[in-house]
């Protein structure tokens, strides 16, 4: 997928979330970029802000998207902190199995960091190819990169408070 598919899917991903809220403003390019959220507006009569996220494959060369795990990073790509440290209020994770998993961002933050020191940061044993493993930090230095990410299983992230969309 290049660049400007990807960036077309993102929007509609939002553009469907956005259905769920009252009055909503979308995030201006500085806003998603560095403050980490897509939009604004009210959800169960509170004023917050999301990050939307859309299902990821496991590997690129996957024909399909998988709905076991979120990837989450907590470090960008340029070496500053991930939107799992920014300032949305909420993450708002697509999903197959219903159409919305809304959580609060800093309690997701809260138990994967507690995950991840349990695990030293540690980076994953398997292989590149074989089925991820969950809380192990992976990167794309091989690209030139400085992000950090894990995989979480969402049966985790459904232990947080939380809000299932239908």
């Amino acid at each position: 997928m290049s660049l400007q598919e990807f960036i077309k899917r993102a929007k509609i991903i939002e553009e469907d979330f956005t259905k769920n809220l009252e009055n909503p403003v979308e995030a201006d390019k500085k806003q998603n970029i560095f403050e980490h959220w897509d939009v604004q507006g009210t959800f169960k009569g509170k004023l917050l802000k999301f990050d939307v996220k859309d299902l990821k494959k496991f590997n690129r060369k996957d024909s399909e998207t998988q709905d076991t795990m979120a990837c989450v990073e907590y470090v960008g790509v340029k070496g500053y902190p991930g939107w799992v440290q920014g300032k949305a209020d909420c993450i708002a994770f697509k999903r197959l199995k219903y159409k919305w998993l809304v959580v609060d961002r800093q309690a997701l933050w809260d138990m994967l960091k507690e995950k991840l020191e349990e695990r030293d940061y540690s980076p994953t044993q398997r292989a590149w190819h074989e089925d991820k493993e969950a809380y192990a930090t992976y990167d794309r230095s091989y690209f030139g990169k400085q992000d950090k990410f894990c995989w979480v299983p969402f049966e985790d992230i459904e232990k947080l408070e939380h809000t299932k969309i239908e």
